[in-house]
């Protein structure tokens, strides 16, 4: 299903029916852009006035169409209307886009996922991070890396001894541990495979290859006045700060309208390069199954059989999931009917994507202010649902 309409609202008439500044442009108004405006409006307007969001930008893909709808401001100081040149902190929906990169260096011959890391970084072989391999590095089954660098580790040097010094507590493969070091030496490996930073590799391959043109690691100076600006828990404004391995973890930065190309991407592959679709396809492939949590761990997606609950993709964010060990099989099959989706926060941004290829469904949802992930969910598929009963 290749989608070449858009249909956007006037922000006057936004203004007027939902009364919260969203900003949308269009000739006319149809009865699905009202009934979107609608469903979209009852599940997400709470959301900004329960946590004080600023801004937040909603695109839909549904009927072939895709919806753009823009809500708040990117700044309180300036008081700048979020709209498509906004660009927003993806958080861990980064990782989407390093497993991306992995894939296809993969099919250019560069990394096998069975690789060790001391094939890349010689430093490393005789450590025990070097049992892991790559595979097991980008499903977050390396043993038991945490979630987070220890804060003492900041330098390219203390990265390495980090690695070299870690001890792998489960055996590789057997246990789940959500892990941006883990993900991250992945990424890192990867750009050293193909001799390019992993910036680059993101900035000059794989957003080219997806058509991304204003989706970046290092925001260029022309691009500044569109970076919003997030919000912490104290409501102080904040932009994300480079950290060990962010660039591969958490360090994407995106408009609305390129992340829906991006979604649009995922749900018909077949409007890819050969390269490209092979490259977003092996990410869609279940490797590990998370016990009594109903998801199987793709590479950057989780990944749900269809049809499934909210109850069940509120789950896979729970405490438990997200912050403990949990215990993996290996999936072999693969279900014919597929969820995905995947979270992302920086200390100032929530970002979530919902994509369901059978019912040509996608949701992308980007703000300036971090809430609690199982809100997200439910106000994503709370949308799906109406619209789909409608």
């Amino acid at each position: 299903m290749v989608f070449n309409q858009k249909y956007f609202f006037q922000a006057s008439l936004i203004t007027m029916v939902i009364g919260f500044g969203m900003n949308l442009h269009a000739s006319e108004v149809s009865q699905n852009e009202k009934n979107i405006e609608k469903v979209v409006t009852q599940s997400f307007k709470p959301l900004m006035d329960e946590y004080g969001v600023a801004g937040m930008a909603i695109g839909v893909i549904y009927n072939g169409k895709s919806y753009e709808k823009y809500y708040g401001v990117r700044s309180k100081d300036t008081n700048k209307s979020v709209n498509s040149q906004t660009l927003f902190e993806l958080g861990s929906l980064s990782k989407t886009f390093t497993a991306i990169s992995g894939t296809y260096a993969n099919h250019q011959g560069k990394i096998s996922f069975n690789d060790h890391p001391s094939k890349y970084v010689p430093a490393l072989k005789n450590s025990e991070i070097d049992k892991v391999n790559l595979l097991e590095l980008l499903t977050y089954t390396s043993g038991n890396l945490p979630l987070q660098f220890p804060d003492n580790i900041k330098t390219d040097k203390q990265i390495l001894e980090y690695f070299k010094n870690c001890k792998v507590k489960n055996p590789p493969g057997t246990y789940r541990e959500y892990s941006n070091p883990s993900i991250g030496l992945f990424g890192y490996l990867t750009a050293k495979s193909m001799n390019v930073p992993f910036s680059s590799l993101l900035e000059k391959t794989v957003f080219p290859k997806l058509n991304l043109k204003h989706t970046y690691v290092n925001v260029p100076e022309a691009q500044k006045m569109n970076y919003a600006f997030g919000y912490d828990e104290n409501n102080k404004p904040i932009q994300v700060n480079p950290g060990p391995l962010s660039d591969e973890a958490y360090g994407v930065k995106s408009t609305l309208p390129d992340m829906l190309k991006f979604v649009n991407s995922n749900l018909n592959v077949d409007t890819n390069s050969p390269v490209m679709k092979k490259a977003i396809l092996d990410t869609h492939k279940g490797y590990f199954k998370v016990a009594d949590s109903g998801m199987t761990q793709a590479l950057g997606w989780e990944m749900f059989s269809y049809p499934t609950t909210s109850e069940i993709l509120q789950a896979s964010n729970s405490k438990q999931i997200l912050l403990g060990s949990n215990p993996v099989v290996k999936e072999l099959s693969q279900p014919k009917s597929k969820v995905f989706h995947k979270t992302g926060s920086t200390n100032g941004f929530g970002a979530y994507v919902l994509f369901i290829p059978e019912e040509g469904f996608g949701l992308v949802m980007l703000m300036n202010k971090k809430i609690p992930n199982v809100d997200r969910i439910k106000a994503a598929y709370n949308v799906f649902e109406t619209l789909k009963d409608n």
